[in-house]
């Protein structure tokens, strides 16, 4: 919309420019009121999504319950919920940090594992839930030759007695690199972000300070002398 010179307004009668400056405010007030009610009602439709997410959840559950009603009723609903949270309580009780026992893990290994895609599936929910952690977004500071050179590293993977695959990148390319496979003493995890510590081998080294801890280098290098 192409601005009036202020000159030409002058010269417009003044009933003329009240009202387009009135026609501007009422709009202007509108919008505002808009933006101010736009994340309840955005709030609220993502509610009604999980809602009905949840009833389109306990519909089977709801249907056998109340076998006689083509539309089971919320009392129904909330029955289902009560036995549906019940079985995933009990079921947690029983698995929780037993990773090889139970009857649930028996009954995956001999069914569920043999269904296509499940196993892709239940790895992504695990990563993603923080059941099982993400590749790379354990930073690390690895010697893997114990002579107390210290590399940015992350930590890809852990298996049994302690030891730890551990990708190194090089700089500035962090898309290639070194695997070392260490055992736990020769790492010293950093609690810093992966992107802050991709930032520092962009960047040539440039901003490890946060990297650095004199105390913890102390110990790992004088580890690696023991060993």
């Amino acid at each position: 919309m192409v601005e009036k010179d202020p000159v030409q307004m002058v010269n417009l009668p003044a009933s003329s420019w009240k009202q387009e400056i009135t026609d501007k405010s009422f709009v202007r007030k509108i919008l505002h009121g808009l933006i101010l009610v736009l994340p309840v009602a955005i709030l609220i439709f993502l509610i009604s999504i999980l809602f009905n997410l949840l009833i389109g959840i306990l519909m089977p559950l709801s249907t056998v319950i109340d076998s006689g009603s083509e539309e089971p009723g919320l009392v129904i609903h909330l029955i289902s919920a009560t036995i549906l949270i019940s079985f995933l309580y009990f079921l947690g009780d029983q698995t929780l940090g037993r990773n090889d026992t139970g009857i649930f893990h028996r009954f995956e290994e001999k069914f569920l594992l043999k269904v296509p895609l499940y196993s892709t599936i239940r790895e992504l929910v695990r990563q993603f839930t923080g059941v099982k952690a993400m590749p790379f977004a354990q930073v690390c500071l690895v010697d893997p030759f114990g002579n107390g050179v210290l590399m940015t590293g992350f930590v890809s993977d852990r298996y049994e007695d302690d030891f730890y695959t551990v990708f190194v990148p090089t700089a500035p390319n962090p898309t290639n690199g070194n695997i070392y496979h260490v055992p736990a003493e020769k790492i010293k995890f950093v609690n810093v972000s992966t992107e802050t510590a991709m930032t520092t081998i962009v960047g040539m080294g440039a901003g490890s300070s946060c990297l650095y801890n004199l105390e913890g280098m102390k110990d790992l290098s004088a580890t690696s002398a023991e060993g």
